[in-house]
């Protein structure tokens, strides 16, 4: 077994065994492409380039030379050399070790000194190779420092040169960004790039060989493509079952023997890539029974196993196993030469992955090193590709490709998950996971699963991080601050950031391109009555506003300095005005998704209040199996008050939790200054002050926190009744005290029966009190927008039934005949809308208004509906009841 590339540099792991250095000539193309680098980099001011290089091209026999060269030449003192994957990383480690310049036969050792900053080691050299999570880990540590150095580390001090090895996206986006703050050159290796990734790089690529030049020159062998049709036809319906994927193995096993390889009676080298590790159990038997073998003739090789590394020797050197399975371990970073057939059964929407994948076949053998391991063959000449999932289908990624992107921009509007975190390549499947208890200082091990699920060692699976977590502790804990890699060290949540961040330059972008076409749009003047549509393109300038601006809130808490802003400032970040169900939910899913929480809960104080808007590490949250805790091995508390976040196990099925009404702390009259005085003040002190506030009631307090009880004018007149100079003690009466966070629906009984309540507010101070005037003034408030709906449906419904004969309504709204509109009482808002908003229609009315205006306002009064009728608990905005009121009068005015 070799690394990733076709020059047989060993074993992944550091060489200690004194070896001689691997000495092999450089082909041509490979050749041009270190001229290439170097011109560049002699250039003025070099920055970034990108090489574009086909799998089994020989990156690391690339890497190694240019390292020497320019380090021989007195051009670099240090190399940093980068890769996503721990595999990786080691494997470029161990060759760099090995590597001998071709042109200098004399040398008896390497020139380059190897050093290491990966996982929890830290070797010192002049070529530093590193994972890019514990280097971008680190970085981000030290630039949240007071002062400190981007980088304080002496191993990675003195960097002249950044080389990246076939990262993410998403990772080499940071590492640019990395290699700009230290001003070094930074030079990227790739087998294809995105758009955003040509971005980067000026646009285009420093230099590029595509797969067919490889095939071309010699060093890259074809392949050859057979369709597994029985399971092309299926795979749009159901899930796979264990008797279809037996007849995928048998299709594959017939065209095996009849179309790829007549001439053969034993099985190539098979990779099998399948969906997730317990589909790849099922291929597994399934292999076994269709070929009539035994244990050993075909295996599963994934992060499940305790011992992958040795199953996949064997089935590299040896002539059993004949079959291997496995999901994405074996898709990069290996190289098995004796591998003659690739059999897809696991749908692939990156390009990328798809051509890694196959360089897993491309790879060339001498026939006697095939023979060793494949007795029957005689040479390896091409490598057979089974399709069983369209993957091979032309026009498939340029589809394909936009999936990604658009699964992209959703991750900023729901919560991430694990599996999200594999998609975009900042987590590999088959990861571990450390969980430190503070309290016990034990430490558990977690395995990422390929489905975006954790196992424990001990055989327990969970959907989430959160869960994991939970479980370990006995109590809710926030999963992603408390799992952290074993590699790099790095908490999921540093992770999540890097993912969000990627996210938002992706919609930041398409913003860009959406104001763009806007500008055109405008300064063509469109002809068209309605206009150009520029709607989506502002939401998205919109949303990528409010991301930013999370993010700052971020980075802000991080460094120790929380934001606090009204309520009304902080929806503003989102460009709202109240706080309905919808608002809330996506407020809440961002939080989540950036760590932060709003203390007191943004949802029950007034619009007027201030939040402070910090780390969820730092604060508590309700108990519930389904929600993250926000402080990290902390016993859980009473403390109420804190943004609550949810972890939903199933996203598609669960609500977060139900709507809720109004709570104390939204009404005013609950976080205003409390008039009060003292237990030893006199009664004729709190006359006079019940008489300069004209207040029915005064607290009687020794403290913004104790409450003592309270005076009224009816227990005044009574004690002074009762005795002439009664003291103020004799006309104190209980008071009746509650939560600011309680549903007000559940304190009305308390206000009825005692007049007034006072609430005790998020600091744990009394902060106002709530009369029944107060409830009956928010209540009217609230409702009068209710009757104003009412009515204009109610006129709307008159004016369409009035002019339009109910079929013409049917053909608009119903005309699947689904939902039986049979007369105008079925007719909703959005029928309306769509009735008015139909040129034929709006004729019939013979209105002198301008139809595209009128729409524009219908479609402003729906969603006001759709707000107050979902329960916004703040009243409506002014200007908003203004729009009701106006509209309706338009429609009196109108109505037949």
């Amino acid at each position: 077994m070799a690394i990733d590339d076709d020059n047989n540099l060993g074993t992944p792991t550091p060489d200690h065994s004194g070896s001689p250095p691997e000495r092999l000539a450089l082909r041509s193309s490979q050749v041009r492409a270190i001229d290439t680098i170097m011109a560049f980099l002699a250039g003025e001011d070099p920055r970034r380039a990108l090489v574009q290089a086909p799998v089994g091209f020989g990156k690391t026999i690339v890497i190694a030379e240019l390292c020497s060269r320019l380090i021989r030449a007195g051009r670099a003192r240090k190399i940093l050399i980068v890769a996503d994957l721990r595999w990786d990383a080691l494997s470029i480690c161990a060759a760099l070790r090995r590597y001998h310049p071709a042109g200098d036969p004399a040398r008896s050792s390497g020139l380059l000194r190897v050093g290491q900053y990966i996982g929890g080691v830290s070797v010192p050299g002049n070529v530093v190779v590193a994972t890019s999570q514990r280097l971008l880990g680190r970085a981000k540590v030290q630039e949240q420092g007071h002062g400190a150095p981007l980088v304080d580390d002496e191993i990675l001090d003195g960097i002249d040169l950044v080389l990246v090895y076939e990262a993410h996206p998403t990772t080499q986006s940071a590492l640019v960004e990395f290699s700009d703050k230290i001003s070094a050159p930074l030079i990227a290796f790739g087998i294809s790039a995105d758009e955003r990734t040509l971005d980067l790089f000026g646009g285009k690529p420093l230099w590029r060989q595509g797969f067919e030049q490889a095939i071309l020159e010699g060093y890259s062998l074809p392949p050859r493509t057979y369709r597994l049709t029985s399971a092309l036809e299926a795979s749009a319906g159901s899930p796979w079952s264990p008797a279809r994927i037996r007849e995928v193995v048998t299709e594959f096993r017939d065209k095996l023997f009849s179309e790829a390889f007549p001439d053969r009676t034993i099985v190539p080298k098979t990779l099998i890539f399948t969906t997730s590790d317990a589909q790849a159990n099922v291929v597994v038997e399934a292999c076994r029974q269709v070929f009539e073998e035994t244990q050993d003739f075909a295996v599963k090789i994934t992060a499940h196993l305790p011992n992958p590394y040795e199953v996949l020797a064997r089935f590299c050197t040896e002539r059993r196993p004949r079959i291997a399975v496995s999901v994405d371990m074996l898709a990069s970073g290996v190289d098995i030469p004796a591998v003659e057939c690739l059999v897809f059964l696991r749908p692939i929407r990156s390009e990328l992955l798809y051509q890694q994948m196959l360089g897993r076949g491309v790879r060339r053998i001498d026939s006697g090193s095939l023979q060793a391991v494949t007795p029957d063959a005689t040479e390896k000449a091409f490598f057979a590709v089974f399709d069983a999932v369209g993957v091979t289908a032309e026009g498939h990624f340029a589809t394909a490709d936009r999936v990604p992107r658009q699964d992209h921009h959703r991750l900023t509007a729901r919560r991430v998950r694990l599996s999200d975190l594999l998609a975009g390549g900042v987590l590999s499947a088959g990861a571990y996971l450390r969980f430190k208890s503070r309290r016990t200082g034990s430490v558990t091990t977690a395995v990422v699963r390929d489905d975006g699920r954790l196992d424990l060692l001990d055989g327990r699976v969970f959907s989430s991080p959160s869960a994991a977590a939970s479980a370990v502790a006995g109590y809710p804990l926030n999963g992603w601050t408390a799992w952290v890699t074993e590699e790099e060290d790095a908490p999921l949540d540093q992770l999540r950031q890097t993912m969000l961040n990627a996210a938002v330059d992706d919609l930041d972008k398409l913003a860009q391109e959406s104001a763009t076409l806007r500008k055109a749009a405008d300064a063509e003047e469109l002809e068209s009555p309605d206009g150009p549509d520029s709607e989506a393109g502002s939401e998205t300038e919109a949303r990528v506003r409010c991301l930013a601006e999370l993010r700052r809130l971020r980075r802000d808490a991080d460094a120790g300095k929380p934001h606090r802003l009204s309520v009304r400032e902080f929806i503003a970040l989102w460009g709202a005005r109240g706080r309905d169900a919808h608002l809330i939910e996506i407020v809440e899913t961002d939080l989540s998704n950036h760590g932060l929480v709003t203390v007191p809960d943004f949802r029950l104080v007034t619009r007027e209040d201030q939040v402070t808007v910090g780390l969820s590490a730092d604060a508590a949250t309700v108990p519930s199996d389904t929600f993250e805790r926000d402080a990290v091995d902390t016993p859980l508390t009473d403390l109420t008050g804190t943004t609550r976040v949810s972890e939903k196990l199933e996203p598609s099925k669960i609500r977060q939790r139900p709507e809720r009404g109004l709570v104390v702390g939204n009404l005013p009259a609950a976080s205003l200054d409390v008039a009060s005085v003292k237990p030893d003040a006199t009664i004729e002190q709190a006359i006079t002050t019940m008489l300069l506030h004209d207040y029915s009631q005064l607290a009687v307090m020794s403290g913004q926190r104790n409450l003592s009880g309270a005076v009224t004018w009816k227990s005044i007149a009574k004690a002074r009744h009762q005795k002439r100079d009664a003291p103020l003690s004799a006309a104190v009466i209980p008071a009746v005290e509650v939560s600011y966070a309680e549903d007000l629906i559940d304190v009305l009984p308390k206000i009825t029966a005692h007049d007034f309540v006072f609430v005790r507010g998020p600091h744990n101070t009394i902060s106002g009190i709530v009369t029944a005037s107060d409830v009956v003034l928010t209540y009217g408030v609230m409702t009068s927008p209710f009757f104003i709906i009412g009515e204009i449906d109610q006129i709307l419904r008159w004016i369409i039934e009035d002019a339009i004969d109910i079929e013409r309504v049917q053909v608009l709204c119903d005309a699947g005949g689904t939902r039986r509109i049979d007369g105008f009482h079925r007719l909703t808002m959005g029928d309306y809308q769509r009735v008015l908003e139909n040129p034929e229609s709006w004729a019939a009315l013979g209105w002198p208004l301008d139809r595209k205006v009128f729409s524009q306002w219908l479609r402003r009064i729906c969603e006001m509906r759709n707000n107050i009728m979902h329960f916004n608990g703040d009243p409506l905005p002014d200007d908003m009841v203004t729009t009701l009121k106006n509209f309706l009068a338009l429609l009196r005015e109108y109505c037949p």
